[in-house]
């Protein structure tokens, strides 16, 4: 049997130029195709053609592999990654043909996860060296970084109110970030995947990323090398992350050198009346970036912040020294978002009057917290500072005259906070925090061993002000409880903890202890819920 040769569909030569351009079918008439006949132009037909582009699919697998032998090989040949960026960013593939379906095809990301498909076959038999640029971003899609940009500002920034929100998303959008600002983003990311059932996946892959590359950013800058205020706001945040999610003690290593990159920046002096810069500032207001100095104070405040409650959750010594403090405290959140210049009090002003007059009312949610971390490190070391005065035997006075000035200013800071109509969950957390270390405070006085027959009257009356103390606590966390578990401050545990323990020990002040410390506990193990949301039917992302 005779095969009938196949016949091919087009008519023999090459297209001409006009119907290669507008990408149609060219009959191949000659002298002149239909197409140009119509238009009326010269039909031209050129024999020397550039070669064709790869085969649909060849080009993303090759440069998939061109990633993969780049991190296998970068230990070994730390040239390798110049050599390649060509190849891997496409411009070493030429595609030159007109007619090549790839030749659009945008790039891939500079960094691919270590996650290959089975027909890859490429596996880094060794790990990388440290890197300053998250190796991760290519998880996390545009519209997943827009929706954990939108979960930060819903669930962490309330008790993280370290970015004005319009700034962030300017320098976010930008293609080139400094590697502070891409670490600071992860952090971001880390802490509002952690907040959300939807994104649980990535919160460990998140964190490793966000601390990975902060470890390279410092072994990287040289002694002495300018620190960006995005790398302190990204510790800030994975000290908070490691609290919520692993340990109080790594949280305390974390925010310790938060508070070393707080101290090498100066920022504890950012206000400093007899330095050069404010008196620069107060010279020439307009030339102030308002907005950029706000955010400094404030990433200095909250390193304070996490400093003493940290320290207090194992009465632990806590960096920041409140004597240095030249900053002022934080504008309002208002102000802050809108960019307008405030200028507010010093700490050692409400400190030092604020039990006396009205100069500490009206201070803002972020204030207050504040406020209470100082009355926290003052509560610390006054406790810490009972066993030397009694090994020297003279310590009554100065040791009565801190505690009553501990309890007056928390008694002012409890009146001023009742007085407010918010339901602020930074507010209500300042006020738990404030009624606790009522109840620290009789502890202390508890540990003297020396008490004389009047002191011994005033501890009686400190009881029956802890009895008060513990069930406005027990009230507090239900109010909080209402607001939605995604909105209590994260470190809500601390001054839970303590109660549990005051309520363990002095079950008989108060009948009622035992049912509230069920209550308690009860809140505790809701709260351990919330790091891990998927697991929690009536949590949602």
């Amino acid at each position: 049997m005779v095969s009938t040769p196949t016949i091919s569909r087009q008519r023999p030569g090459s297209a001409c130029e006009e119907c290669r351009r507008r990408k149609v079918r060219c009959d191949r008439r000659r002298p002149q195709c239909q197409v140009c006949f119509e238009t009326g132009i010269e039909c031209k037909i050129s024999t020397t053609r550039l070669p064709r582009g790869p085969r649909k699919g060849q080009l993303r697998t090759l440069r998939t592999r061109i990633a993969a032998l780049e991190r296998c090989l970068a230990d070994q040949h730390p040239g390798i990654n110049h050599q390649m960026a060509g190849l891997f960013d496409g411009s070493g593939v030429e595609c030159d043909s007109e007619d090549d379906p790839l030749r659009d095809m945008p790039v891939l990301p500079e960094a691919l996860p270590d996650i290959f498909s089975e027909d890859q076959h490429i596996v880094p038999q060794s790990p990388r060296s440290p890197e300053p640029q998250p190796r991760a971003s290519g998880l996390v899609s545009d519209l997943m970084r827009a929706d954990l940009d939108q979960l930060y500002f819903d669930r962490v920034h309330s008790f993280a109110p370290i970015l004005q929100r319009w700034r962030y998303h300017i320098w976010a959008k930008q293609p080139k970030k400094s590697e502070a600002q891409v670490c600071l983003q992860f952090a971001m990311w880390t802490v509002a995947a952690s907040l959300s059932a939807h994104f649980q996946s990535l919160r460990d892959t998140l964190y490793q990323e966000t601390r990975r590359a902060l470890d390279a950013m410092d072994l990287k800058r040289p002694t002495g090398g300018i620190i960006s205020i995005e790398q302190a706001q990204a510790w800030v945040l994975v000290s908070i992350y490691e609290y919520m999610q692993l340990s109080p003690q790594q949280a305390w290593m974390s925010a310790g050198r938060c508070c070393r990159l707080v101290l090498g920046m100066r920022l504890y002096e950012i206000d400093d009346p007899n330095s050069p810069l404010t008196m620069a500032r107060d010279h020439e207001p307009g030339l102030v970036d308002w907005t950029g100095l706000e955010e400094q104070r404030r990433t200095f405040w909250m390193a304070y912040s996490l400093d003493r409650f940290i320290s207090f959750h194992n009465a632990l010594p806590y960096t920041l020294n409140e004597q240095l403090i030249a900053t002022r405290l934080p504008a309002s959140e208002e102000d802050f978002q809108a960019g307008h210049p405030t200028m507010t009090r010093f700490l050692p002003e409400v400190m030092t009057r604020g039990v006396n007059n009205d100069v500490s009312i009206g201070l803002s949610s972020f204030s207050e917290c504040i406020i209470l971390a100082t009355i926290c490190g003052r509560a610390l070391s006054h406790r810490q500072k009972v066993t030397i005065e009694q090994i020297n035997g003279d310590f009554v006075d100065e040791f009565w005259t801190r505690h009553q000035w501990l309890h007056e200013m928390l008694n002012h800071r409890i009146q001023v906070l009742s007085t407010s109509t918010q339901v602020d969950p930074m507010l209500i957390f300042a006020t738990i925090v404030a009624q606790t270390l009522v109840l620290f405070l009789h502890s202390v006085l508890e540990s003297i061993t020396w008490k004389t027959g009047e002191h011994l009257l005033g501890i009686l009356e400190y009881e029956r002000l802890c009895v008060m103390a513990a069930h406005e606590v027990v009230n507090l966390v239900k109010l909080q409880g209402q607001l939605g578990y995604f909105k209590v401050h994260p470190l809500t545990p601390i001054p839970i903890m303590m109660c549990t323990e005051f309520f363990t020990t002095h079950a008989y002040l108060d009948s009622s202890f035992d049912i509230m410390l069920q209550e308690l506990l009860e809140c505790l193990q809701d709260l351990d819920r919330v790091k891990n949301p998927s697991q929690s039917p009536g949590l949602t992302g």
